[in-house]
């Protein structure tokens, strides 16, 4: 198995991923349940390493990996399985 740090480069935190970690709740406004963490990870990884990875490094499951290739590198946005926290699995690894 692949060291999910040489998978995982880093954290991807801006306004709009903040956002994506809350889970839903209609009554304060979020209808959708993003449930979601996104990181920096590796250019040559796999969308079932990066699901390793993190389930690894968070002790969470992992519902859905999506990848996208930017300008600042290869993003994957992870939703956690039905009652798992992103908020919780966020803390963690200290991004608030």
């Amino acid at each position: 198995m692949v060291d999910p740090f040489e998978i995982i480069i880093m954290p991807w935190i801006t306004e709009k991923t903040l956002e994506a970690r809350r889970v839903a709740d209609p009554e304060i406004g979020y209808a959708q349940n993003n449930n979601r963490i996104e990181f920096i990870v590796h250019r040559d990884a796999t969308k079932r390493q990066i699901r390793e990875a993190v389930e690894e490094l968070f002790e969470v499951k992992v519902a859905k990996v999506n990848t996208r290739i930017t300008i600042t590198g290869k993003h994957a946005s992870v939703r956690l399985a039905e009652g798992y926290d992103a908020e919780e699995a966020a803390l963690k690894l200290g991004a608030f």
